[in-house]
This record gives structure tokens, sequence and C-alpha cells, in this order.
């Protein structure tokens, strides 16, 4: 994957980490919180977030099957955030959906980390990423009668994990653009 991109596009990363921090502090931070609610809101995020998402890969490569991963992750972030709105009141079914979303999007997280070169902490710090989502994923499989202050609980501190991730990427791609300018190179 070109790493020209990301180092010049950090900043699109950071939204994203932002808005997942927005939403997992709105969560913790709202007293009274049903499912329902939870649920009304990771829509509002998981659209917002896919299509900011989408944006991203789309401009980070001129050809855009270079950066499938992150196209496809910002989709499935759009589908499943449009699901969430329009089906706010099954919210235990939908915990479902959310678990196939942290697998799926959490596989193309790591895919994406993947195609990075090896040096350097982005490699890494995306991968975390990926692997939070997945970690959320297996603990709604692994959970599935926990409480539902639990499983808001689990969401929002999934989203701040991911969110302070990503704006950990996002510093380090902006310094390295800083520090030894654009390059590029391809695993």
């Amino acid at each position: 994957m070109n790493l020209a991109p990301l180092l010049r596009n950090w900043w699109m990363m950071a939204i994203r980490g932002g808005l997942a921090i927005v939403f997992g502090l709105s969560v913790l931070l709202w007293p009274g919180l049903t499912l329902s609610s939870v649920v009304l809101i990771f829509g509002v995020y998981a659209v917002l977030d896919g299509v900011w998402t989408i944006g991203a890969g789309a401009r980070a490569s001129a050809w855009l099957l270079d950066a499938w991963p992150v196209v496809l992750e910002g989709a499935v972030s759009v589908a499943l955030g449009l699901l969430a709105l329009m089906w706010p009141f099954v919210p235990r079914r939908f915990l479902y959906v959310l678990a196939g979303w942290g697998l799926i999007t959490g596989v193309l997280e790591l895919v994406a980390a993947a195609r990075l070169p090896r040096e350097g902490a982005g490699h890494w710090l995306l991968g975390t990423a990926g692997f939070s989502s997945l970690f959320l994923a297996g603990l709604i499989l692994l959970l599935p009668h926990a409480d539902n202050d639990f499983v808001v609980r689990i969401i929002a501190t999934y989203a701040q994990v991911f969110g302070v991730v990503l704006l950990l990427a996002a510093i380090f791609f902006a310094r390295g653009e800083a520090a030894v300018g654009p390059y590029v190179t391809s695993s």
C-alpha cells in the first residue's frame, strides 16, 4: 500500500478517531441511556464514520482498488449505521449485527494494516484498531445475556480505545511526513 497518502491525509484519520471518542463519551456520560438510544447514537456515528472512511479511502489512492479495505470498511459502516437507524427498537438482536460489523471491519482494518510497511508505529497502531474491533465482536458474542448497562459500557469503551488508537496513528503519520517527507513504499 502506498504510504504517502496516509502521511498527507493524516487529518482524515484523526477526525475518525475524534468521531469515535465523541461517540464513546456521549454514551458514557449520558445518564440513564437505554440500549435503544445507544443503537440510534451508534447508527449516526457509524454512518458519519463510514462516509468519512470512504472519503479517506478514495482520497488516499488514485486507483480506488488500492484502498479497497478502507473503502469496504466504510461501506460496511454506512450499511450498519443505516440499519441501526431503521431498527433501533430491537437492540438485543441488533447486537449480533454489531458483532458482525466488528468482525468484518476488524478483519478489513487488519488487512489494511498488513499492507503497510512494517517500519514504524503506524502499522502496529492500525493493527491494534483492527484487534479492538475483533475484541468488541468477541465480547458481544461471548456475553449474549449480559445486562444492557454492561453492553453499553463495552460499546463505549471500544469506541474510546478505537478513537485513541486512530488519533495516535494520525499523529504518527503527521510526524512522519514532517520528519522524513512524503515517501512511497509498497508491500
